[in-house]
């Protein structure tokens, strides 16, 4: 009989989705004899249709009300709140995820959300369906409580800054693996080299090249990042990713031509590795996932803008390890990417990203959840 791994999430976020895939994606690349069944289950969609209207706020709270939701963030950040938030789900959560575990019937169950590790465990039990639990962080610095189940068989972390913080919530430290955050794969595999890949993509190939990035939705005050770059006339080019932003797309391609450095703009596209490897520096928010995924590739970041809470702890993580700077103050932007002309001072970042980078984690984590569903 096939094994069977189950991962837990919900769409709060990109980063909880995108770490479960590329997980499923690796041990499909790990495990091709005899593949074990994956399944990704949004449980709050799945199992609680009064949570799921709750879990959908979060676009957009952090959208309009950032501050708020960064209140909310340490607020929540107690135990007994923590306890009790808990207790308000189980009724409306646990029963249907009890039948959910009963039905599927895992070998190994992953949660990739801070939510849904407690509740897990009480699930198997009443389920008595009881297999290991398998904790993936994918807040890399920003630690919350929730996500510390001392129930929980395994907890794997990013940094040493969450390895303290999840001993300091109670973890056993000998079930917290420090190893890294599981990105989709294909950032660790190597591209052709920077020309031929500026080449393909029909831009320079001997201008310095900063990519711009705003996720999937293209936010980020991307428009006047570009017109802040533009005043200092710095000599790049510069490559925009606007997401599934039609709009975003069309307005920089119209401006483009006024531009005094040449502007590529990409739509929502699969590209992102090869574009990334085609950059020289990278400019961003502070999700987890980019900042990962940049640091990939060995390209420095500048970070423009963070979620109050759980992205301050990455934005301190990317100052104090040198391997990209912030900008928050966007009049500057352009003075900061006149920085890392500067071959040396380029180069000292990303001499910082070789000490500190561990790409190649989503094998790892993988390895752990085939053994851990396989029984080896």
């Amino acid at each position: 009989m096939k094994k069977k791994i189950l991962y837990l999430f919900s769409d709060t976020g990109g980063g909880h989705r995108s770490a479960a895939a590329a997980l499923i994606k690796t041990v499909e690349e790990m495990k091709k004899s005899d593949p074990p069944v994956q399944e990704m289950v949004d449980v709050f969609a799945e199992c609680s249709g009064f949570l799921n209207a709750l879990a959908k706020l979060y676009a957009p709270v952090i959208k309009y009300s950032p501050k708020m939701w960064g209140m909310l963030y340490y607020w929540f950040n107690d135990m007994k709140k923590v306890q009790q938030m808990e207790k308000l789900a189980r009724p409306f959560l646990e029963k249907e995820l009890s039948r959910l575990i009963s039905r599927r019937k895992p070998d190994l169950i992953v949660s990739v959300h801070p939510l849904l590790n407690h509740i897990t465990i009480r699930s198997m039990k009443k389920a008595g369906h009881v297999v290991p639990l398998i904790t993936v962080v994918t807040d890399p610095v920003s630690l919350h409580r929730a996500w510390v189940c001392p129930d929980a068989d395994l907890i794997i972390v990013a940094t040493e800054e969450a390895e303290r913080a999840c001993i300091k919530y109670g973890g056993d430290p000998k079930k917290i693996r420090l190893i890294g955050l599981p990105i989709d794969p294909k950032f660790t595999k190597s591209s052709k080299d920077k020309r031929s890949l500026r080449r393909d993509m029909g831009i320079r190939e001997d201008l310095f090249t900063v990519l711009l990035m705003g996720g999937g939705e293209g936010g980020g005050n991307m428009k006047k990042i570009v017109r802040f770059i533009a005043q200092e006339r710095p000599s790049i080019q510069l490559v925009v990713i606007a997401g599934r932003n039609e709009k975003l797309k069309k307005d920089l391609e119209k401006t483009a031509f006024l531009m005094p450095f040449p502007v590529k703009v990409f739509g929502f596209t699969n590209e992102v590795p090869d574009i990334m490897s085609a950059s020289d520096l990278v400019i961003t928010k502070a999700g987890p996932g980019s900042i990962a995924e940049a640091l990939a590739k060995e390209l420095p970041v500048i970070i423009t803008s963070w979620l109050p809470g759980q992205e301050e702890g990455n934005v301190k993580y990317v100052v104090d390890s040198g391997v990209g700077v912030v900008c928050d103050d966007l009049k500057k932007i352009g003075d900061r990417v006149k920085e890392f002309l500067k071959p040396s001072f380029h180069s000292s970042f990303r001499k910082n990203i070789r000490r500190i980078n561990n790409p190649k984690a989503v094998f790892s984590i993988a390895q752990i959840l085939i053994s851990k569903a396989y029984g080896s």
